[in-house]
């Protein structure tokens, strides 16, 4: 686990492979398990600038984790295929989930999972998926839709936490990322970096070098194989999505359509804030399985 200087050397490494070989590297996947795109009320970044930047700075795998939806990662899938790079880049369906407990994410996903739900309640959602479950920034003072500390121990005592993110980009001090690394260790949880990009400019600033995967089983037990490269955002870097977030409102009100307004609305950072997260109805919910009844 190593910050800033080894990863160039890793994507230095790795761009050379590909150029030699035409293909991406065998012996490790790079991935990057947070990240938001235009499907999130808090950025901009389209598509095919994200996928640009992933392949340039060296990423093979990404979690797509929009805040409450998976259409965002579908979108950058479904984009990927359509420029025939689906063998360069492997995206992963995921979801930043406002749960009534704080933020909790989930990875290889196959449906949106509904806002308001628990803590607990959404990460039995995430494995009944077939998916992994992940606490983004659990200590970030900041960033008020952190996960409680009460519901996050109690799902890390019932093993319902499949990995910590134990480096995140966006946390303003560094004793933040440390009190999540120690709280992974205590519990024996495999920690992650994650760049928790919502630009452009911070795509691939955090990366995991582990055996390549493809599958939410394949990549479980190598979380612990996870070495893991990040550095930190400048603080500056919330201004960019406090402005997305006022551009996404403007377009709204303009008329023009925007990738979260069918799905989030416009709604503003002090309206969010103030309103407390409300559990789904009944039609909402994903609907049980015969065996779940």
């Amino acid at each position: 686990m190593t910050i800033a200087a080894s990863a160039t050397e890793l994507r230095t490494s790795m761009k050379e492979e590909r150029e030699a070989t035409g293909r991406p590297p065998t012996r490790k996947a790079f991935a990057d398990f947070h990240i938001h795109t235009r499907f999130s009320r808090d950025s901009i970044l389209t598509e095919e600038t994200f996928i640009r930047k992933a392949i340039e700075r060296g990423l093979t795998h990404v979690a797509i984790t929009n805040h409450n939806n998976v259409e965002g990662a579908i979108a950058v899938r479904d984009k990927v295929a359509e420029l025939g790079l689906t063998d360069q880049l492997r995206v992963i369906l995921g979801e930043e989930v406002s749960t009534a407990d704080g933020e909790v994410v989930g990875i290889f996903l196959t449906k949106t999972i509904p806002r308001g739900l628990s803590a607990n309640e959404t990460a039995d959602e995430i494995h009944r998926q077939g998916g992994l479950v992940s606490i983004p920034h659990p200590f970030d003072p900041f960033r008020a839709s952190h996960i409680k500390e009460g519901p996050l121990r109690n799902l890390a005592e019932v093993g319902k936490i499949d990995m910590i993110e134990v480096f995140n980009c966006r946390v303003t001090l560094q004793r933040h990322n440390q009190e999540a690394a120690e709280l992974a260790h205590h519990y024996g949880i495999p920690g992650i970096a994650a760049s928790d990009s919502h630009s452009g400019f911070e795509v691939a600033m955090a990366f995991n070098a582990l055996p390549t995967f493809e599958t939410a089983e394949e990549l479980k037990p190598l979380l612990t194989e996870n070495d893991w490269h990040a550095s930190r955002s400048t603080v500056f870097i919330h201004l960019t999505t406090r402005w997305a977030v006022w551009k996404n409102m403007f377009d709204a009100w303009r008329g023009r359509r925007t990738a979260t307004g069918p799905i989030l609305g416009p709604q503003p950072p002090e309206q969010v804030r103030r309103e407390p997260v409300q559990r789904p109805t009944g039609s909402e919910l994903p609907p049980k399985e015969k065996a779940d009844e």
